[in-house]
């Protein structure tokens, strides 16, 4: 794949992930926040707990998470995705160390929650996130 195809392609995640943290931020606002309990019941799985309201702290966490989500999506499409087009090894290279440490924080602290539906599904993230970063690249 070309590093204008792979650019875009991680705009399109960007974008993604920008829309995935919307979502996911009605959490604390009870009126319009079924697109946030569906999310989160699917993420602990099984899918089962959708009509339950979220509790103050689910509403607090999930407000900061889809925050730092959202500057992700900022951050992958203004730098990273620029980075991919002119072959910025060193962004690259940042960019892959900082999402497999995410990965990994994340996917561990799930598991031993209990909630290993959630490293399932941050393995897909880490993917989508990978693919257009995997590439050959000039140095810089």
């Amino acid at each position: 794949m070309s590093a204008e195809k792979r650019s875009n392609f991680m705009m399109l995640i960007a974008s993604i992930f920008a829309l995935y943290s919307l979502l996911w931020g009605l959490a604390p606002y009870e009126s319009v926040n079924l697109p946030a309990r569906f999310i989160l019941d699917v993420s602990d799985w099984p899918f089962d707990r959708t009509a339950e309201a979220l509790d103050r702290n689910t509403q607090w966490l999930s407000a900061i998470s889809a925050g730092l989500l959202f500057a992700i999506s900022i951050f992958l499409g203004g730098i990273v995705a620029p980075a991919i087009k002119e072959q910025n090894q060193k962004i690259i290279r940042t960019t892959i160390i900082a999402f497999i440490a995410w990965y990994l924080i994340d996917s561990i602290g799930s598991v031993a929650a209990g909630v290993p539906s959630n490293a399932f599904f941050n393995t897909i993230y880490l993917v989508l996130v990978l693919i257009p970063l995997w590439g050959k690249c000039r140095k810089t």
